[in-house]
């Protein structure tokens, strides 16, 4: 594989390797392999992604799955002007804009609760 950037030896080997037993593993179209292809050959990990999602477990999303969901958003927000494709994704990713939900929220907090106020030592702290 010739890569884009220039990158050490080692680097090279080791995301050709993972590269290679990654494609042999998962299943993929000829159109997911070639932009995964395109995104080692620019220096990435499969594992890694190009929006910094992270997963449970403190894991980053592998590249494919944020690539297959920005292809679904794309395919399907197509035509939708802007606050339309907004509000699809965020449907999507299960963060749908619920503004009754947060309104009732901030009408139960009664209007008298100010922060707690926290007391000042006198005495002067050692990182200060």
């Amino acid at each position: 594989m010739k890569f884009n950037k220039h990158i050490s030896h080692e680097v090279e080997e080791f995301l050709t390797t993972q590269y290679k037993e990654y494609i042999k593993e998962t299943p993929m179209t000829k159109k997911e392999m070639r932009a995964l292809r395109e995104w080692v050959k620019d220096g990435h990990s499969v594992y890694e992604n190009t929006c910094g999602a992270w997963a449970d477990g403190q894991v980053p999303v592998e590249f494919l799955t944020s690539y297959r969901d920005e292809e679904y958003i794309r395919q399907h927000t197509q035509g939708m002007n802007s606050e339309e494709a907004r509000k699809f994704a965020m449907a999507y990713y299960g963060w749908d804009d619920n503004d009754e939900e947060v309104d009732r929220y901030l009408e139960s907090i009664p209007g008298e609760m100010t922060p707690p106020v926290y007391a000042i030592p006198d005495r002067e702290l050692p990182f200060s």
